[in-house]
């Protein structure tokens, strides 16, 4: 008996994955339904028996030693999933170096799976400012043109960090070497504004499920932050210094989650753009991407020319106005305030029901 085939989406981060992943998990009965078996239905369990086995920390990536019996649990859920097809989805895998990669391969022989691994991609102009606002949430203090700086230049831990995520030619190489170049599919997602639907639809045609069948999420999963309130983000950054340093244990539940579940205002500011003096580097970057994609032999999905920006893709900075930067730190602290109640009364309520 054939081995079934196993899907592994191993992202990139910022193309939409969220959302994907939401309208998944949520859709495990409808996915069985036509085939697909989901071993894994939150970020949670992701995280749980898949990274932190293979020596992921949060906001640091893979930077501890595998620990093999750990993956114990991931195997035997796999054994166990239904379908005709298994799906895993976790967009921190493009990180994985090729002996954690080897890890994993052998787990998946193992099991009687046949890896097949899936890459989404979107074009640069779009996962740079992603990158840095998903990067505020990992303690970065550095500003965006600053940060844009050391990306292009490739220089420095945030932009290490950045490449490792968005450098999809090195992804590819990477998961090709261990899994092989003819058991790797490239999903390149056009602009949404073409087509907002177009990612869910080659994601399914790939994996072989019928995306009308899926409960996507109706709004954005990760909305953007403006300009003035990633600047607050930044500067609260800054004023931490050398406290909470410990990440899952404090800065995490103290800063991170709070201002991402509302404290921090939404896209209330001019967006964060990429700049037109930083626009020939991404384009040079882009076209070399585009080009190796359509020269490498592996399975291409969309076309690799919409990762090139063009002109429109690139707009002047924002000026950062204090005024505004203090009136949203205002609104922030106050949000704060109503967020820290409410968790005041749940933890209350769970008092009083022991």
């Amino acid at each position: 008996m054939s081995p079934r085939p196993l899907y592994v989406h191993v992202g990139a981060s910022k193309t939409g994955t969220s959302a994907l992943q939401r309208g998944l998990f949520g859709s495990a009965d409808q996915l069985a339904g036509q085939g697909i078996g989901l071993p894994l239905t939150s970020r949670h369990e992701h995280v749980d028996l898949v990274l932190r086995p293979l020596g992921w920390l949060t906001a640091s990536g893979f930077v501890d030693p595998v620990e093999p019996d750990r993956l114990d649990r991931l195997a035997d859920r796999l054994r166990r999933a239904g379908g005709e097809r298994v799906l895993l989805t976790c967009e921190d895998l493009c990180e994985a170096d090729a002996g954690r990669i080897g890890v994993l391969q052998d787990l998946f022989v193992a099991a009687d799976l046949e890896p097949r691994v899936v890459l989404t991609l979107r074009g640069l102009a779009s996962t740079i400012p992603s990158e840095w606002q998903q990067f505020l949430k990992h303690r970065i203090t550095l500003d965006y043109p600053t940060f844009l700086e050391r990306v292009r230049d490739r220089k420095g831990r945030w932009a290490r960090h950045f490449w490792t995520r968005q450098d999809a030619v090195a992804t590819c190489r990477r998961w090709a070497q261990v899994v092989g170049a003819d058991h790797l599919d490239v999903v390149v997602t056009p602009p949404r504004s073409r087509e907002p639907d177009g990612l869910y639809q080659m994601f399914g045609a790939v994996v072989g499920f019928d995306p009308a069948e899926i409960a996507w999420p109706e709004r954005d999963v990760n909305a953007s932050w403006g300009m003035v309130e990633a600047e607050v983000y930044r500067r609260i950054n800054l004023a931490l210094g050398d406290r909470l340093t410990r990440y899952e244990e404090a800065y995490q539940p103290a800063v991170r989650w709070p201002l991402v579940k509302g404290a921090l205002p939404r896209g209330a500011s001019a967006r964060i753009p990429l700049p037109p003096d930083h626009l020939p580097w991404v384009v040079e970057t882009a076209e070399e991407q585009a080009r190796w994609l359509r020269e490498s032999g592996v399975r291409v999905h969309g076309q690799p020319d919409d990762l090139v920006p063009d002109e429109a893709a690139a707009a002047p900075l924002p000026e950062i106005d204090e005024a505004e930067v203090a009136a949203a730190a205002v609104t922030t602290m106050a949000n704060l305030a109503v967020h820290t109640h409410r968790q005041h009364r749940r933890t209350t309520r769970r008092s009083q029901q022991r």
